[in-house]
């Protein structure tokens, strides 16, 4: 079979044959060169842990107090591998690009201004001077995510539009007791406009709203934030109340399906990383979707069928056809592209335990709508739901 070779921008290039070009609507979405060194570690302050994170092309990092306390800056955005095998783009990509985003922005120190310097763009920065002074705050804390949200915009999936390299505007939300809350707007960079970020005609392709609790190292419990850090930001963010996301109840009839925390699944604090839970959500409503669309007898699956996946119910021995469950959503919603997402972290996972993730769609909800519990041990360490855009919806945009 004849290769066809696509040469990209970043200088590298995919081969693939000719009659299978499913990469092209992808390629079309990447548009940047190869990142370069931009930020050394002692100018940064990053962890061992970020090293990485020295090797993101961040350009145009900017502070502004008003009319909130504010961080603009450009990064790279998705690449090839942000793409699942039907082109969308995948949640845990997003969910990634956003928190890697998110570190660069609080582990940059902002440039001091000097007399004469309205613009604050002198190269002099102060050394313990980062974005919500988190380098202090997290000192000798844990961070610990406790619900996040994500909104896409149907630019997401918009094929002509750039998603490589990314605006970002985060800005300071809330301040509680013992939590923060911030927003991420993420934008399509335009080509012609590399010199600013700015938020003007700019293609928005999706918001993260997340709140984060500080937690006490030796009881690993929530803890006050410092008064200094109250004083300092309480009051002066965008939002009006903290980012809430309340638990919702699990019902008797769900599709199930187990997984064992494995060793990639975890972060730096050996945790489940955060967006392992959004790929167990996306495996189990697919696997609960081809089980329940498979033109066979659902007598005829057997336990070996599904990788790890069974029909289950609240109990382990009720077996439950997976159209119970989910009644509504298809493929087609599902092609449309997600449209919220929100989750809640309520437990820890570690490696080596098993978890269940469970799917089902309430009665009278709207279609588009489904829901997860990943579960351990009978309690829910994590709640999520997922929006996806309407077919009509969809239908009525399309030029």
């Amino acid at each position: 079979m004849r290769a066809l070779t696509i040469r990209m921008k970043s200088d590298w290039c995919i081969k693939t044959p000719s009659s299978r070009i499913s990469w092209e609507p992808i390629v079309r979405g990447l548009t940047s060169k190869t990142s370069r060194v931009v930020v050394s570690t002692k100018q940064s302050g990053m962890s061992n842990k970020k090293l990485h994170l020295r090797h993101w092309e961040v350009k145009n990092f900017h502070f502004e107090e008003q009319p909130y306390p504010s961080i603009k800056l450009r990064c790279p955005g998705l690449s090839h591998e942000s793409f699942d095998h039907d082109s969308m783009p995948k949640l845990t990509s997003i969910m990634l690009t956003s928190a890697l985003a998110r570190a660069v922005a609080l582990q940059h120190p902002i440039p001091a201004k000097t007399i004469g310097d309205e613009d604050n763009t002198s190269d002099v920065t102060q050394a313990d001077e980062t974005f919500l002074n988190f380098r202090v705050l997290s000192g000798d804390h844990f961070i610990f995510m406790s619900s996040t949200e994500f909104v896409m915009s149907r630019s997401m999936y918009d094929y002509d539009v750039p998603k490589w390299p990314l605006d970002m505007t985060f800005t300071h939300g809330y301040v509680g007791n013992t939590s923060v809350a911030n927003v991420c707007n993420f934008y399509a960079c335009k080509e012609e406009d590399t010199a600013n970020v700015s938020d003007s005609g700019q293609s928005l392709l999706w918001t993260n709203t997340y709140q984060i609790v500080l937690i006490d190292k030796t009881t690993r419990k929530p803890t006050q934030l410092p008064d200094w850090f109250k004083e300092k930001y309480k009051g002066k963010g965008c939002m009006d109340k903290g980012f809430i996301l309340r638990p919702f109840p699990r019902p008797a009839v769900t599709f199930s399906q187990s997984s064992k925390v494995q060793w990639s699944d975890t972060d730096q604090y050996k945790h489940t990383n955060f967006t392992t839970y959004a790929r167990w959500a996306m495996d189990t409503l697919h696997a609960a979707l081809r089980i329940r669309d498979d033109p066979r007898p659902q007598s005829q699956h057997k336990p070996g069928d599904d990788a790890q996946s069974g029909i289950n119910g609240k109990y382990p021995d009720q077996t439950i056809d997976a159209s119970k469950a989910l009644p509504n959503i298809t493929k087609e919603i599902l092609s449309c592209g997600l449209h919220k997402v929100q989750i809640t972290y309520l437990k820890e996972c570690l490696e080596g335990e098993t978890v269940e993730t469970h799917v089902w769609q309430e009665d009278g909800a709207e279609k588009e709508l489904v829901l997860f519990s990943v579960v351990k041990n009978n309690e829910d360490v994590c709640q999520i739901k997922m929006w996806y855009f309407p077919v009509d919806d969809i239908e009525e945009h399309i030029p």
